[in-house]
Parts: structure tokens; C-alpha cells; sequence
């Protein structure tokens, strides 16, 4: 039985009930662009062999006459985008635990892939989905890419809102382009807004600064100021590693 089905120009989602299971199936036409048959197969690619908890899991593929299709875990209570848009419209503002539990499923998750060469490349709220138990898990893995030894990067792929700057300016990049959208959503989680989104209107060509939290008002510690400061940086050079980042904190043990 299909509960849904939303279509765009490239591709199908569907949500069918299977051997009492909701399962997810993504489905591409043949005879779609190029790009859009590529980013289905690589999707394929990379989640079938990718098991983890905070990733959606991957039950399988097959094809039609007319379409290829992936069939995937579904998580019952939608993206962290959605979530973040009612809680700014209702002003409730997440307490420290809940950011930092919410931050440590996504870490958790993207530490997970940096390890086995994988760099998402469009990580943001929209692809990060939440399940029955309120847990995170990372997906879309269209347009991420499997690293190999002396690769170089300089593809501008991406949402421009969480792109870091150095994949924005068409430089070489690496795992540290997740860390920055990592940090943008990390952000958002404290705060219920991007902290940069001015910056593509009027005050675009402003002085890069680290995005300040409202600690304060809002009782977090300074700590997630530091967080903030490690992951959004300019510069990539200063920006830190995922895993020295959940070194530092600890992070994955306090959410355990």
C-alpha cells in the first residue's frame, strides 16, 4: 500500500508498507538526466556499504522497465529542518542537553563516514531525518564522494547556505567542508537560525566573524561557544577535525 508519494522534476519518493514495515523507495526515471541517473547510483554506492546507526539504512534496490529504484529505512518524524522551523515558530528554544544529544547523533554519524573515506558534501538540516525514538540519522548521499588517496576536490557542489568557503570559492577541500556544515547546523540548534544568512543580501561582504551564541539568555555553557569556534572558521587551517573535535569533548559518551 502507498501512504504518499512526492515527485520532483528528477525523481519520485515514495512510502509503501511492507511485511508490516514502512519503507521508503527512491525511484529515478531512465530517461532522466545524466547527472540526476548519477547521484541515484552513487547514492546506491555509497549506502550499501555504509551500516550504522545514526546513517538511514539501505534495504536494497531493483528495477523496473521503466525506473531504478533504492529502497530505504523510513524515519517516522521527518527531517531536523522541519523540527527547527516549529520550534522557532513556537519560541521554544532546545536546552543544552537536547543540542548537545542532537548534535552527538549527527557527529556521531559523520565521524562514522570521514573513517571510511566518505565526505557528504551536503550535509544540512533537511538531510538529517529523525526517527520514532526522536534519534538522528544522516541521508542523501546524491552528490557525497568516497576519498581516495591524493584525490583533489575543487567541485562546487552543495547548498550555498552550508557550503563551506573554500568549496564556494572552487578551492581544494577535504572531510573539514563537512565540519563547517556541521558547525552552521550546530548553530542553528542552539540559536533556531542560520547565522549567516544575511550575508547574501546586504551585509554579504562583511567581515568574516565567528557566529556568537546567546549563551546567556539561553543557559548553555560557554562550551558550545567553543564548539562553534573550532567548527565555523574560514580558514580550514584552523578549523579542527571532527575526531579531535569529539576528542576534545567527549561528546559521544556524554550522549550515549
Amino acid at each position: 500500500m502507498v501512504n504518499y508519494i512526492k515527485k520532483n522534476f528528477l525523481s519520485s519518493v515514495g512510502l509503501y508498507r511492507y511485511h508490516d514495515q514502512h519503507i521508503v523507495i527512491k525511484s529515478i526515471p531512465f530517461n532522466s538526466p545524466d547527472y540526476a541517473y548519477t547521484a541515484v547510483l552513487k547514492e546506491h554506492t555509497i549506502l550499501s556499504q555504509l551500516c550504522h546507526p545514526r546513517i538511514i539504512q539501505y534495504r536494497g534496490y531493483y528495477q523496473t522497465t521503466t525506473s531504478w529504484n533504492i529502497v530505504l529505512e523510513y524515519a517516522e518524524r521527518g527531517n531536523l529542518a522541519t523540527f527547527l522551523e516549529r520550534r522557532l515558530a513556537e519560541g521554544a528554544f532546545l536546552n543544552e542537553h537536547a543540542v548537545m544529544a542532537k548534535f552527538g547523533d549527527i557527529a556521531d554519524g559523520l565521524v562514522y563516514l570521514h573513517q571510511r573515506n566518505v565526505i557528504h558534501r551536503d550535509l544540512k538540516p533537511a538531510n538529517v531525518l529523525i526517527c520514532i525514538d526522536n534519534r538522528l540519522k544522516l541521508a542523501d548521499f546524491g552528490i557525497s564522494k568516497i576519498m581516495h588517496e591524493d584525490d583533489l576536490n575543487r567541485t562546487i557542489v552543495g547548498t550555498p547556505l552550508y557550503m563551506a568557503p573554500e568549496v564556494a570559492r572552487g578551492k581544494d577541500y577535504d572531510y573539514k567542508s563537512d565540519v563547517w556544515a556541521l558547525g552552521i547546523i550546530f548553530y542553528e540548534l542552539c540559536m533556531l537560525e542560520h547565522p549567516f544568512v544575511d550575508r547574501f543580501g546586504k551585509r554579504r561582504n562583511q567581515k568574516f566573524s565567528v557566529p556568537q551564541l546567546d549563551c546567556k539568555r539561553l543557559g548553555y555553557s560557554f562550551a558550545l561557544q567553543v564548539l562553534c569556534d573550532m567548527m565555523i572558521q574560514k580558514d580550514p587551517a584552523k578549523r579542527w577535525t571532527l575526531e579531535s573535535i569529539l576528542t576534545k569533548f567527549r561528546i559521544l559518551e556524554i550522549v550515549s
